[in-house]
C-alpha cells in the first residue's frame, strides 16, 4: 500500500538510481549499509552526498532544463519577484509560469516534472533519510579507518558528523516549513521492515514542526560544541555545516515563526477549518519577536567570538567592494562574512546565465536569463547626506553627448558616447554598481564599453526612425532584449571569464543577523537605538548614510523592509519576506517597468549620436493568488488518499 514515507526509503543517490515513483518502495535496498559504512572513506562519501543540492539554494549552475534544477534552472528565483525578470522569448524559464498565473500542484512541487517548479518536495524526504542513514550508522564505522592529520580522535569526528546530520534534517524541514506549513515528523529511517502502522504519519501542526526544528538546533548547539567547529578552516571542508550556522539558523526560524504569516490566529485563508493549525500557531504571541530578536544577538555573540564579522574595510565601502567581496569571495579571500554556503561547478552555463546578451566587441551571447526590471532600479537610494533620497524615473531623461572629433576610433568615441550614457545612474547607493550591470559601463570585462541602446535618426518635425539595433549582432527579437538591465552580483570582477570562477552559493551571511535582530526588536518595542545601530552597521560599510532617526514603528518597518531588498538583492530572500508578512498580495502583482534607451542622430550619414535618452515603459503586469502564501503539496501525493492535507486553494 502507497503512503507518505515511502518517500524516505529511497535509495541515496551516490550509491543507487533514483526511483521517480517514490511512493513505491524498492523491490530491495540498492546499496549495503554494511559497505558504506565499514570504513571512514565510504562514510564520508555519503556525508558529502548529503549536501549535494540539499534545499532550494539561490542559484543553479547546472544545464538549463535538467531534471533537478529548481524551475529549470538559469532563473534565479528572485525572479518571482519585481527583483527579477527572464527574456520572455524563452520560455523555458519555468519561473514566467508564475506571472500568468500557470502554477499547479501536479508540476509546482517537483523539479523532474515537465514544468519545474520553486521546490522538490520528494528530494527533501531523500536528503532527510541520508541524514538519519548517516545519524544512525556512523558509530559502526572503525576507528582506524579515520584520518588523523587533524589531531581530532575519531570519536569526535564521529559525534561532528552526528551533529552535522541533525543540522540538515533541521535545515530542510525548516525550508518545509517556510514552504508548506506544518509537515509529518520523522525521527528515524524506516526500513523494509516496519508495518505501514508505524510509516503512516500524518502531517504535524506548525507548532510541532516549529518545536521540532528549534528541538534539533538546540541539541546541536548544546550537546556538540567543541566538536562541530565554529566555522570551517580546512579548505576543503568548506561546504559543511560549522556551529555559526546552527545558531543563526535558529534566528532565521524564529525570524519566520514570529512574522505575520504564521504568528496568528487569523490564518490568510479559513479553508482548513479546524486545521488551521497546519498553516499557522493559530495565536499570537508578541515574545515570539523577542525569542527573535535574542536568537540573533546569541548568533551575532557567537559569530563575533569566533572571528566571524560584516566586511568593512573603510577605504571599499564608496565603491561597494566590501558588498562584492561578502558576497563572491571565498573565506581565505577576505570574505569573513559568510556562514555557510556551497561551492559550485561553473561549466560552461554559469557565462550564459549572467553575461550581457549579444556584446558587440567579445561576441558573447547570453541568455539573458536575469534580467532586473526598472522596479528595482528605482529602489536605489540617492547617495546622499540625508538617507531615503530618491531620483525619479518617471519623466523622459535627455542627455547630449558632446561633439566627437571626426577620425576618432570607435572605441575612444564609444567611451564618450558612454560618459553621457551613464549620467541616469549617477549618485547612487553603491550597490547598486556592484549589483547590476547597466548602459554606458566600460569595465565590463575587456568589452570597451557597453551600448544597450537603440540607434534612432532625428526628424527633425517629421516622423523620426529606427537607424539601426547597435545592441547586438542583429534586431531581430530572438536576439534583443528590452529590460536592459543584468544583475552583476555574483561575478562583478569575473565579466565574460565567468566560467573561470567556482561560485560561491551563500545560503547565510552575517549581515542577516543584524536584519533579523533589527526587524524583532522593531516589531516587539518599537524603533530604538538599537535597531537604527544594526542597520548603520550595514549601510556604512557599502557607503550610506545613516537611517532617519525619529520614526514611526510603522516607518522603521518600511525602512527595514527596504533594506533587506537592497541588501539582500537576488538572494532568494524578497519572495519570501514578501509572503510570511503578508505583504505579497499588494507587491507581487504590480506593472512591471522597463527602460526604453535611444541614441539620437541627425541624419542616416551621421557617425555620432548628439543626444541620448530614458524612458520608462510599461513592460508586463504580475498576477498573484493568496493561495500561493503556501505552497502546495504535489497533487500526486494527495491523489493517493493516505491522508495528506493539501493546503488550502490547491
Amino acid at each position: 500500500m502507497k503512503k507518505l514515507f515511502f518517500i524516505i526509503l529511497l535509495g541515496v543517490a551516490l550509491f543507487s538510481n533514483s526511483c521517480r515513483d517514490f511512493m513505491e518502495f524498492p523491490p530491495s535496498v540498492s546499496f549495503n549499509i554494511d559497505s558504506v559504512f565499514s570504513k571512514y572513506t565510504n562514510a564520508i562519501r555519503m556525508v558529502n552526498d548529503m549536501y549535494n543540492y540539499p534545499v532550494p539554494l539561490n542559484f543553479d549552475t547546472r544545464t538549463f532544463g535538467s531534471n533537478g534544477t529548481r524551475m529549470g534552472g538559469g532563473s534565479f528565483a528572485s525572479s518571482l519577484t519585481d527583483e527579477g525578470q527572464p527574456f520572455d522569448v524563452q520560455q523555458g524559464y519555468q519561473v514566467q509560469r508564475y506571472y500568468n498565473g500557470n502554477v499547479e500542484p501536479s508540476t509546482c512541487a517537483s523539479w523532474t516534472s515537465s514544468y519545474k517548479g520553486e521546490d522538490d518536495y520528494a528530494q527533501k524526504w531523500i536528503t532527510i533519510r541520508k541524514a538519519y542513514i548517516i545519524l544512525e550508522n556512523i558509530d559502526r564505522v572503525p576507528n582506524a579507518t579515520f584520518p588523523t592529520t587533524q589531531g581530532i580522535s575519531p570519536e569526535n569526528q564521529k559525534l561532528r558528523i552526528k551533529a552535522e546530520a541533525k543540522l540538515m534534517i533541521g535545515l530542510v524541514y525548516f525550508e518545509m516549513l517556510k514552504r508548506y506549513g506544518g509537515v509529518p515528523i520523522v525521527t528515524r529511517a524506516f526500513s523494509a521492515s516496519d508495518s505501514k502502522d508505524v510509516m503512516q504519519s500524518k502531517r504535524a501542526t506548525f507548532q510541532q514542526t516549529y518545536d521540532f526544528i528549534i528541538g534539533l538546533l538546540n541539541d546541536v548547539m548544546t550537546n556538540y560544541a567543541g566538536v562541530l567547529p565554529a566555522r570551517t578552516t580546512v579548505a576543503t571542508e568548506f561546504g559543511r555545516f560549522p556551529m555559526s550556522f546552527a545558531y543563526a539558523l535558529k534566528a532565521r526560524v524564529e525570524l519566520y515563526a514570529a512574522s505575520p504569516l504564521f504568528n496568528t490566529n487569523q490564518p490568510f485563508s479559513t479553508a482548513l477549518g479546524e486545521n488551521s493549525n497546519l498553516i499557522c500557531f493559530m495565536n499570537y504571541d508578541k515574545e515570539r519577536w523577542k525569542k527573535a530578536a535574542d536568537a540573533a544577538t546569541a548568533a551575532i555573540d557567537y559569530c563575533l567570538a569566533n572571528e566571524y564579522k560584516v566586511v568593512d574595510v573603510e577605504d571599499q565601502r564608496d565603491n561597494a567592494l566590501n558588498y562584492t567581496v561578502a558576497n563572491i569571495n571565498y573565506p581565505y579571500k577576505g570574505n569573513t562574512e559568510v556562514i555557510w554556503g556551497i561551492l559550485q561547478t561553473a561549466n560552461g552555463n554559469w557565462g550564459y546565465y549572467n553575461q550581457i546578451r549579444n556584446l558587440s566587441y567579445s561576441g558573447t551571447f547570453g541568455y539573458a536569463t536575469n534580467l532586473v526590471p526598472l522596479n528595482q532600479v528605482e529602489r536605489y537610494e540617492l547617495k546622499s547626506n540625508v538617507s531615503g533620497q530618491y531620483k525619479s524615473w518617471n519623466s523622459v531623461q535627455t542627455f547630449n553627448i558632446p561633439a566627437i572629433p571626426t577620425g576618432t576610433s570607435a572605441i575612444d568615441g564609444g567611451k564618450i558616447v558612454a560618459a553621457a550614457a551613464r549620467k541616469p545612474y549617477e549618485g547612487l547607493d553603491p550597490r547598486f554598481y556592484a549589483s547590476i550591470a547597466y548602459n554606458g559601463l566600460i569595465d565590463y570585462g575587456n568589452e570597451p564599453v557597453i551600448d544597450m541602446a537603440d540607434a534612432w535618426i532625428d526628424g527633425n518635425g517629421k516622423p523620426d526612425s529606427i537607424f539601426q539595433n547597435l545592441c547586438g549582432r542583429n534586431g531581430t527579437r530572438i536576439s534583443r532584449v528590452s529590460v536592459l538591465h543584468y544583475v552583476r552580483k555574483f561575478t562583478k570582477g569575473w565579466e565574460l571569464r565567468e566560467n573561470s570562477m567556482i561560485p560561491l552559493n551563500i545560503y547565510m551571511r552575517m549581515a542577516e543577523l543584524y536584519m533579523i535582530r533589527a526587524e524583532a526588536l522593531n516589531e516587539y518595542e518599537g524603533p530604538s537605538a538599537q535597531v537604527e545601530e544594526d542597520l548603520n552597521l550595514i549601510r556604512t560599510r557599502s557607503g550610506m548614510p545613516n537611517v532617519q532617526t525619529g520614526t514611526t514603528q510603522a516607518q522603521m518597518r518600511e525602512i527595514i523592509a527596504h533594506e533587506r531588498n537592497i541588501e539582500f538583492f537576488y538572494e532568494d530572500q524578497r519572495w519570501f519576506d514578501l509572503r510570511r508578512t503578508l505583504k505579497s498580495e499588494k507587491e507581487i502583482p504590480v506593472e512591471i517597468y522597463k527602460i526604453a534607451i535611444k541614441k539620437w542622430y541627425r541624419s542616416a550619414t551621421s557617425n555620432w549620436p548628439y543626444k541620448i535618452t530614458y524612458e520608462k515603459q510599461l513592460y508586463s503586469t504580475r498576477v498573484w493568488y493568496n493561495k500561493w502564501y503556501m505552497n502546495p503539496f504535489p497533487s500526486q501525493e494527495i491523489d493517493k488518499g493516505y491522508g495528506l492535507i493539501q493546503n488550502p486553494g490547491w
